[in-house]
């Protein structure tokens, strides 16, 4: 039909159905119009590997702040499995038994030590989760991480889900208070962060490479190891992974996957060769904690 044609007697003596039928008539006359081909706009895309570079290196650390980190882990008792250490000028605001759920009275103790100024690389992004029961209170950590210098090194707990340094940025921490968690050692109360380095020129990380079990002199520092994959990491063991030693046949170890990696589908599969750099920590049992895909690189077959 011609939409042209239209009979204008119709419209002067038509009912007002005939004009809501002209407007639907005329409206599907109009000549449709499309978009450009996408194809001139973009192309097909690409896949790519992501890349977290991270600097390591053979050559050991040189240098301490005013309080060695090794001074400082040994002010935490044998013993003891929850216990506090506070300086004077950072009392616990209750005194006495600050958790009297526990069998065993938790006072926190005073430490004329502290304050102490520590200084170390970050050899663990400020991102691991602790859960601590902080004098029968649940606390949670969100951006925890480690320090290491030339004597060791320690954890330390921070409530921040944002990162205010990386990995091998060397920071300076007056430390007021500690904890002990079990096995887990740490710096629990402390002033701000002074960051030392430039964050385009972080310093390399110090590893030591390991073929053996894990000990306990371990703890706090970063090891290298090299494994064949004998346990897949997955949401049923909280993203732990277990690793058979290239080298020495019986030697085993557990290495804890950042859960953020697991989510990107960062999961080494079964019999897959892999070398681990990371720090080892004493939590529930010591192990490798990983919280970049620059901790982890695949070895050839």
């Amino acid at each position: 039909m011609n939409c042209r044609a239209v009979n204008r007697r119709t419209l002067r003596h038509g009912s007002w159905k005939y004009l809501v039928a002209l407007g639907i008539l005329l409206g599907g006359c109009v000549e449709t119009q499309s978009g450009a081909d996408p194809g001139e706009f973009y192309d097909p895309g690409s896949r790519v590997e992501v890349s977290e570079p991270i600097a390591f290196t053979d050559v050991p650390y040189d240098f301490t702040g005013p309080t060695p980190i090794a001074t400082l882990l040994g002010l935490f008792p044998t013993n003891d499995f929850v216990w506090y250490g506070l300086a004077s000028d950072s009392p616990y605001a209750h005194s006495g038994n600050c958790d009297p759920s526990r069998t065993q009275p938790t006072i926190p103790k005073l430490l004329t030590e502290l304050p102490a100024t520590i200084e170390g690389v970050v050899t663990l992004h400020p991102r691991y989760f602790q859960k601590i029961a902080v004098c029968g209170s649940d606390e949670r950590y969100y951006g925890s991480y480690i320090l290491q210098d030339s004597s060791g090194g320690i954890l330390v707990l921070k409530d921040s889900r944002i990162a205010d340094f990386d990995y091998g940025d060397r920071v300076r921490l007056r430390v007021r208070g500690i904890v002990k968690y079990f096995e887990t050692r740490a710096v629990l109360v402390y002033d701000e962060e002074e960051v030392l380095t430039d964050f385009r020129s972080p310093e390399p990380i110090y590893y030591e490479e390991v073929t053996s079990n894990f000990v306990a002199s371990h703890s706090g520092k970063v090891v290298r190891v090299r494994g064949r994959v004998i346990g897949e990491p997955d949401n049923q063991n909280f993203n732990e992974m277990k690793l058979e030693s290239l080298d020495t046949p019986g030697v085993e170890w557990i290495v804890s996957i950042d859960k953020e990696l697991g989510n990107r589908g960062v999961s080494p599969k079964l019999g897959e060769s892999i070398e681990v750099t990371g720090p080892v920590l004493d939590s529930y049992g010591l192990r490798i904690f990983v919280a970049s895909l620059g901790q982890l690189e695949w070895i050839n077959p």
